[in-house]
């Protein structure tokens, strides 16, 4: 029960980000309020200042690309895998960077008989610079588990714990995610050293990297020209050079790490290059779903044709030759277009908390792109929560919601939601009818609901649309995450500057009740200007409290 309970209450943020429905919220809201969200005078340990560092040399970093890495070790051909990933670029805690991420997890029969291995980094570094200004760490060996964050403060040459502690560091210090990176982006030419700090176990260890002649290197994603580079360093209790760590990149322009290997106490370990792919932010196209007889395709991308349907100009409505909208027999003309607080690939992220517990999980919410649905013109809304950490140990979570709504009314055409818990998977489509007064599942089961009911995800962005004035009371009808009709009122009470990751904010607070119950079950702090961004929500489930932190937009208006 108590899992189930964790499943719906991580999918169930996927509605104005966990602004209540199925999750028996009422029945748990025992006593005592919400935790509200930071004032502008609290302390910011993150918003920091870093120097200037030596211009680098080579390409920028590419959103998306993605590494995969196969690790063997001793006779282990397959013993573990490597990730590293540029995942996004943003205004992350109130500073532009890049998000890098390196994830490392051991597989196979490495994991069963010999170790558990399960370590995410995720770094924060300045765009300007390259150096990190905040590093998430997470790492699991058994059931040994820790989450640290670092603070990186290049200016004032220190590193900051959570727990108040600091470590004096030296002009551009890294941590290991950010480590490779810096060095793609040196010339690497044969002959040449950079030295480097690099921040580890609150341990500072000054590291050499000497550039080799050219060499011809077989991996298993190719044959490369590369570059080897031999790291050493003097820490006696990181003697890189006893263990022969040795990087070989590409010659070119990318300077992708093909190889790396090492010579530890417990046998060589190596890993090769297995994939390199770029994942773009939005996909070109989606994947065609015939609707027999007439064999159109499901969803036609803002800008293409589907069986001679009109394309969509760039203000949502048919060209101006067409004069018309092409619907159903008996439906009305569109609505007239609305000035809506978002648009075709806004990306919004969140860390997500639990109890006093930080970064337990991440969620975003994306308008991917615009088209037609069954001859509608739709928003194709993506929402996607994972568990993480410590928390991902105890439950792994990668649920992902797919809502195709009115581009108008921002009432659900179809959703989509998949979910998955370890290896146990759930799909289940809804369809909803143009009546809108049922809703049919793909396992045939129909239900009956009230004109303009929601989905949880389209819920999240009508909330956003609405005419949100102080004052003003919101009633909105919508299926929670087994597909029960629920509804909740919304009431706007007042204008707030808060804090966040991002900033002072200038919000108002909204209020959310049960109308079963008449209880608060959630509040939300949304900006108040014409992006109406959800900046901080929390909501109490029957396991604790959950909060959501803005941390990273993008293309948001």
């Amino acid at each position: 029960m108590f899992w189930r309970s964790v499943r719906v209450s991580i999918v169930g943020l996927l509605i104005v980000c966990g602004l209540g429905f199925g999750l028996r919220l009422a029945a748990q809201q025992g006593g005592g309020g919400l935790t509200p969200p930071p004032k502008p005078n609290a302390p910011k340990p993150t918003e920091v200042k870093t120097p200037a560092a030596a211009p680098t040399s080579g390409a920028p970093f590419q959103i998306g690309e993605r590494l995969s890495f196969n690790v063997s070790w001793s006779n282990f051909v397959t013993a573990a895998r490597l990730e590293l990933e540029v995942a996004d670029r943003g205004a992350f805690f109130g500073q532009d960077g890049y998000q890098l991420r390196a994830k490392v997890e051991t597989i196979g029969y490495v994991r069963s008989i010999f170790t558990d291995l399960d370590n995410q980094y995720t770094a924060y570094v300045d765009a300007k610079t390259t150096l990190p200004y905040r590093a998430e760490n997470s790492t699991r060996q058994g059931l040994s588990r820790e989450d640290a964050s670092i603070i990186f403060d290049q200016a004032g040459h220190t590193a900051r714990y959570p727990d108040g502690s600091s470590t004096a560091i030296p002009p551009n210090t890294y941590d290991l995610a950010s480590l490779v990176y810096a060095l793609r982006l040196k010339p690497l030419k044969a002959g040449e050293s950079y030295k480097c700090a690099v921040l580890y176990d609150k341990e500072i260890i000054e590291i050499e990297a000497l550039v080799k002649p050219r060499e011809r290197i077989i991996s298993q994603a190719g044959s490369y020209d590369a570059i080897r580079v031999e790291l050493t360093t003097k820490s006696k209790k990181f003697n890189l050079s006893k263990y022969r760590v040795r990087v070989w990149f590409s010659d070119d322009a990318q300077h992708l790490p093909v190889t790396i290997t090492a010579q530890l106490a417990f046998g060589d370990v190596r890993a090769e290059l297995s994939s390199a792919v770029i994942v773009t932010p939005t996909k070109p196209k989606i994947a065609t779903r015939p609707d027999p007889p007439t064999e159109t395709p499901l969803f036609t991308p803002k800008g293409a044709s589907s069986t001679g349907a009109p394309p969509i100009s760039p203000n949502g409505k048919p060209p101006a030759e067409t004069g018309k909208e092409r619907m159903r027999d008996g439906e009305s003309s569109l609505e007239a277009e609305r000035n809506l607080p978002f648009s075709a690939g806004e990306r919004l992220n969140y860390d997500v908390s639990w109890l006093n517990l930080a970064s337990v999980g991440r969620m975003s919410f994306e308008v991917r792109q615009q088209g037609r649905l069954n001859n509608q013109p739709v928003f194709e809304f993506v929402g996607e929560a994972a568990t993480l950490g410590a928390a991902r140990s105890i439950i792994s979570l990668n649920d992902q919601i797919i809502c195709y709504a009115n581009a108008n009314t921002l009432i659900p055409v179809r959703s989509d939601m998949r979910l998955q818990e370890g290896e146990r998977r759930k799909n289940i489509t809804a369809d909803y009818d143009p009546s809108g007064t049922k809703v049919t599942l793909s396992n045939g089961t129909q239900i009956t609901v009230q004109p303009k009911t929601l989905d949880l995800l389209s819920l999240f962005y009508a909330v956003r649309a609405a005419d949100l004035k102080i004052g003003s009371t919101h009633v909105f009808p919508f299926l929670d995450a087994n597909h029960r009709p629920k509804r909740v009122t919304i009431k706007v009470v007042k204008q707030e500057t808060i804090d966040s990751p991002m900033g002072t904010q200038n919000t108002v607070q909204l209020d959310v009740f049960s109308q079963d119950t008449q209880q608060l079950i959630a509040q939300a702090w949304i900006t108040n200007d014409a992006r109406r961004l959800p900046i901080y929500i929390v909501t109490r489930v029957g396991f604790g409290e959950l909060r959501l932190q803005l941390t990273s937009t993008v293309k948001a208006k």
